[in-house]
């Protein structure tokens, strides 16, 4: 088995944590009539409420409507956290895993990534998907990446699912399967995940795990944004699609842009309506 050279998403993990994890967060209680709600969740965790110890640590940590503070969030985070909260164990989780606050320690990271993923938080199974990859905090061990991540992707989350897709594609962890990588990018490709665009767009350009499909390929390229056209209208040295014109009818070139554009307004449209995206 080889170990992943090149990486989907993990890179790209800690800086989104913190908008996956507010989707995750329950919306806030009811504060009295005419209270400040952030006011309130601080009153409540004076108070020794512990969910809403967990919040406020999270919302500090996360600055979540109130400047960030990641000091002042890590008591009430580790509150939060010996009491059960996934999310703020998902959180105290990535302090220590980045050394945000504390002392980096991805040992200390992997513990409360696993309390959180076992009760059922996806993105604390992909961050500890991620750690028994790279061997950080944990032994490394491929296959026990490979069902972390894909408990996570099961559940919906792009980066595990982008993930997950590497490693079937270059059998890490497990056997090589192209159409179950192809699987799993789509997914991830759906959710608007740029690396994993790429990759399944060039196993449709391959005919890997997929009928070869190079309108497809070149579609799932230009949704990936990530060569521009310059403004002479050509394609810059490196891009793929440069290749895919020269194997394709001008009609193709067409169709698979209209059907990029196409793809772009209906995910803006459910983004802006709350629906996906």
């Amino acid at each position: 088995m080889r170990r992943t050279t090149s990486r989907v998403a993990g890179t790209a993990l800690p800086a989104l944590l913190g908008l996956a994890l507010l989707a995750a967060l329950p919306p806030p209680a009811a504060a009295a009539p005419g209270a400040d709600p952030v006011t309130a969740l601080r009153q409540r965790a004076e108070a020794g409420d512990a969910e809403a110890q967990a919040r406020w640590g999270v919302a500090l940590a996360l600055g979540k409507g109130i400047p960030q503070d990641i000091r002042a969030a890590l008591p009430w985070l580790r509150r939060g956290a010996e009491a059960g909260d996934p999310e703020a164990q998902t959180v105290l989780g990535f302090l220590y895993r980045e050394g945000r606050g504390v002392t980096r320690d991805p040992a200390e990271a992997a513990r409360w990534f696993r309390r959180a993923a076992e009760q059922g938080q996806a993105m604390a199974a992909t961050s500890l998907g991620l750690l028994y990859r790279d061997g950080e905090g944990v032994p490394r061990d491929a296959r026990e990446a490979r069902r972390w991540l894909r408990r996570a992707a099961e559940a919906g989350e792009v980066y595990a699912q982008a993930n997950l897709g590497r490693m079937w594609e270059e059998g890490v962890g497990g056997p090589a399967d192209a159409a179950e990588a192809a699987r799993w990018y789509r997914q991830a490709a759906e959710q608007a995940h740029p690396g994993a665009q790429r990759r399944l767009a060039a196993l449709y350009a391959e005919g890997r795990g997929v009928p070869r499909d190079l309108v497809r390929a070149y579609m799932w390229y230009t949704v990936a944004g990530v060569w521009d056209r310059p403004p002479d209208g050509g394609l810059p040295p490196g891009d793929p699609r440069r290749d895919l014109e020269r194997r394709m009818s001008a009609e193709e070139v067409e169709r698979a842009r209209r059907e990029a554009e196409a793809w772009w307004r209906e995910h803006f449209r459910a983004a802006r309506h709350g629906t996906g995206g």
